[in-house]
């Protein structure tokens, strides 16, 4: 067993109903080597943080769990808490409706640790039970190019290196993750596995969802466009092409829903 500690980040609001899954899903992995578990309550008024409290007072395993409640300032806010409160050597992101699969932590540390990656990302599923991984599934680079034109992964799907030191975009409400993997993705290298290690709690364009306002989604898309190209200036003659882009899958996405 590799003896290296992973912290957790878990933002919660108003997560009554899922957050207890979640964090069960982190307290049941085969990776038993310090792992701290860190739930940002951002401002939640469903008193889900009164859960938190019980599973922290009936813990009996070796991780440990942290509350910290705050007022609300929206997800990136909370992550970011998270992550600055975060000790391990690699830090993992959860949302408080997701499910990990119960040897996550184990496969992915162990595959960061072996090929020195410092960026790391996988598939996910929606529905059924998890599956045993074959061993001759393989990590794959995944290029800038392809990370710029589409978000491949999901927040709870990312493990970094604490090194990094690379923060959510906290004036950005939509599409912040892809946002910060493309800030990351300036200085490292992503390496992705097709192997859903996670179970979300819904579909990225649920109802219940940011995701599921289009608009707002696909203006998110085009300010992280500038975001980073502000900072890659050769993308700089490529943003208006990467605008229209955007309104294309935008105008797609509106005549789907209408067929």
């Amino acid at each position: 067993m590799i003896n290296i500690k992973i912290s957790v980040v878990i933002p919660m609001y108003n997560s009554k109903q899922t957050v207890a899954l979640a964090i069960d899903s982190v307290l049941n992995q085969t990776y038993q080597e310090k792992i701290e578990i860190i739930i940002v309550n951002d401002g939640s008024k469903d008193e889900c943080e009164k859960i938190v409290e019980e599973i922290i007072l009936n813990n009996q395993t070796n991780k440990l769990i942290k509350l910290i409640n705050k007022s609300n300032g929206g997800v990136s806010s909370a992550r970011n808490k998270g992550l600055k409160e975060a000790n391990g050597k690699y830090i993992a992101f959860l949302d408080s409706d997701d499910i990990w699969h119960p040897k996550k932590l184990e496969i992915v540390i162990r595959l960061m640790e072996e090929n020195k990656i410092t960026f790391f990302g996988h598939a996910y599923k929606l529905t059924g039970d998890f599956m045993s991984m074959h061993e001759d599934e393989k990590i794959k680079k995944i290029s800038f190019l392809q990370i710029l034109m589409k978000n491949i992964t999901q927040t709870s799907c990312i493990v970094i290196k604490k090194e990094i030191c690379e923060y959510f975009n906290e004036n950005m409400s939509h599409t912040e993750d892809h946002e910060l993997w493309l800030r990351i993705a300036l200085n490292h290298n992503l390496y992705y596995l097709d192997f859903p290690f996670v179970k979300l709690g819904r579909p990225q364009l649920s109802n219940g969802g940011l995701s599921s306002n289009r608009w707002a989604m696909r203006k998110g898309e085009i300010q992280m466009y500038r975001n980073i190209a502000m900072r890659k200036k050769n993308l700089l003659p490529l943003l208006p092409f990467l605008i229209i882009f955007s309104l294309i899958k935008h105008l797609r996405s509106y005549i789907k829903s209408y067929i």
